[in-house]
């Protein structure tokens, strides 16, 4: 009986093979399948069998060696066939915030008329820094349909990221083939700053001090004036102590939420301070700007930011939250030495509430409620 190359045989069947692309345009799809652990183990018996029977000479062992071999390939091309034609579809959201979970729904088809695909995992392609990670699993996909299901994607840091592609594996039927199938899809994505749950203080709200700007009417809880009762106002409207005082029937009126505007103030610029710890301190400090940029806007207030460089008037609305986050996803840190005079802003006093926010060797500090600010000093009541 001839002589079996074991490591050749392995060679053979564990080596990357790539095919062209398919008819999914600027998609590439590459294949690999190689023996999991226990498929080694699985191989190692299978050599220590064929070690008994060259020894022993008996053909029963031969006969069990080429059961193993034929039934360890026969389940290789299973795995092969379990992902042919798959082809797999992913919807990412609008707003992707840094190292926070974002549901991603995935689709994966099945055109195949004949055969069900069986435990299918699908992950994301890891990137140059590993900043991204998604993974999903699917028990079965049936033929001729497709099956959906959301994974969580998370990112490591604020910033644009590289998104390679997904990364389909299977390992049927038995487990001891992995068979991965990889579609290269280039896409590029914006990860806004982290977004705490809650303000950091105690009472979990940010709370702001100030005068109200603007003359829009609103269901507010700041009084804005006095008008004559008209008819068809409701009568929980009038204002009786006012009414009484003036012997008319008058109706109070009251602020709009947008009437009130808050300036977050982000400072950009310092020295040069050894230790990695105050680059974590930074983007803390990015990130509770960003923080309170988007729980200011949904209590209707109008918001504003500035730092050294860069000023954004106050406004309101989903497409303003964006310009907002997104500068502060791009936002580089400035540093300058110590004897060097700093750029500063100009000291002004305003109605508007101003929120200070800066990194320091030992945290973040922040004031909120002030109306005179100087990025070079800092912040003055």
């Amino acid at each position: 009986m001839p002589r079996i190359d074991l490591h050749k045989l392995i060679h053979e069947l564990t080596k990357e093979r790539e095919i062209p692309g398919t008819s999914l345009g600027h998609v590439k799809h590459s294949y690999r399948y190689h023996p999991t652990t226990q498929g080694w183990f699985f191989f190692l018996l299978t050599f220590m069998i064929m070690i008994a029977a060259t020894t022993s000479g008996h053909n029963l062992l031969y006969l069990l060696v080429c059961v193993f071999l034929g039934v360890f390939i026969v389940m290789g091309n299973m795995a092969v066939m379990n992902l042919r034609s798959l082809r797999a579809t992913r919807e990412l959201p609008m707003e992707i915030y840094a190292d926070t979970p974002i549901p991603v729904e995935i689709r994966v088809i099945n055109p195949r008329e004949v055969m069900d695909s069986f435990s299918i995992r699908l992950r994301e392609i890891p990137n140059r820094d590993n900043s991204v990670e998604g993974e999903v699993f699917l028990p079965l996909v049936e033929k001729g349909k497709e099956a959906s299901k959301e994974y969580w994607l998370k990112v490591s840091r604020r910033g644009w990221h590289e998104l390679h592609g997904l990364e389909m594996q299977t390992r049927f039927p038995f487990g001891f083939w992995e068979r991965s199938r990889t579609i290269l899809s280039q896409t590029t994505l914006l990860a806004f700053p982290r977004i705490f749950h809650t303000w950091r203080e105690a009472k979990a709200t940010l709370m702001l001090d100030g005068e109200f700007s603007g003359r829009r009417i609103g269901k507010g809880d700041e009084l804005l004036n006095f008008r004559n009762y008209e008819a068809g106002d409701p009568i929980r409207w009038i204002h009786w102590k006012n009414t009484a005082k003036t012997d008319r029937l008058t109706v109070a009126l009251f602020h709009h939420p947008e009437n009130r505007q808050a300036i977050v103030t982000l400072r950009t610029r310092y020295p040069k301070w050894e230790g990695s710890s105050f680059e974590e301190h930074v983007e803390e400090a990015i990130s509770w700007a960003a923080t309170a940029t988007v729980r200011l806007l949904e209590k209707g207030v109008a918001v504003g930011y500035r730092d050294e460089t860069s000023q954004i008037p106050p406004a309101s609305g989903e497409n303003h939250k964006r310009r907002i986050l997104t500068h502060l996803a791009l936002v580089e840190i400035g540093w300058r030495d110590e004897t060097e005079h700093p750029h500063a802003m100009e000291r002004r006093s305003e109605s508007r509430d101003i929120i200070y926010i800066e990194a320091t060797p030992t945290g973040v500090r922040i004031d909120s409620g002030i109306h005179e600010i100087d990025l070079a000093g800092g912040a003055h009541a």
